[in-house]
């Protein structure tokens, strides 16, 4: 019962967040970046021609909130790569939709969420991920924040790799 009150609760605020998020935006044709800076385009794409390759695969340039469509493995587990961040935890806050697999949240208060394929989350600031099965994560979250996330993780992939 207690979950699926949850469950309402978080669907109640994502929905907020997106009909506030879309009425205060104008729906006019605006530049998409990829984290390479090299494509351009409408503001909407194909998940078939989304970014695939990257650490993240995401697009920014959409209202001050950037989208990404990551498929990690099940078995990832994101702790580790957040080691040097406030708390070692993401500090970005993320709303959006678990298409396939099984992801568990974990909070900086230790409480731990398990989101299921068709169910939309909200991860708050201060949180790691765990994947328990391979997962297609549709995200959206501030921009200029998950520019700095980006570049916090390419930088902590190469050190990490360096040392190997």
């Amino acid at each position: 019962m207690k979950s699926r009150k949850n469950k309402k609760r978080l669907w109640i605020i994502v929905t907020t967040f997106a009909l506030t998020f879309l009425t205060n935006q104008k729906m006019t044709s605006q530049e998409v970046v990829l984290r390479t800076n090299e494509v351009k385009g409408e503001t909407h794409i194909s998940k078939d021609d989304f970014p695939k390759g990257n650490i993240i695969n995401m697009v920014n340039g959409w209202g001050g909130m950037t989208v990404a469509i990551n498929e990690p493995k099940a078995g990832t587990d994101y702790t580790p790569i957040l080691k040097g961040l406030k708390n070692d935890l993401c500090q970005v806050p993320h709303w959006g939709y678990l298409e396939k697999g099984k992801i568990r949240i974990i909070n900086s208060d230790k409480k731990t969420i398990t989101v299921l394929a068709g169910e939309v989350f909200y991860m708050p600031p201060g949180h790691t991920l765990i994947v328990d099965g391979d997962a297609r994560i549709i995200d959206f979250s501030p921009e200029k924040e998950m520019n700095e996330l980006n570049t916090f993780i390419v930088n902590k992939v190469t050190e990490m790799q360096n040392k190997k």
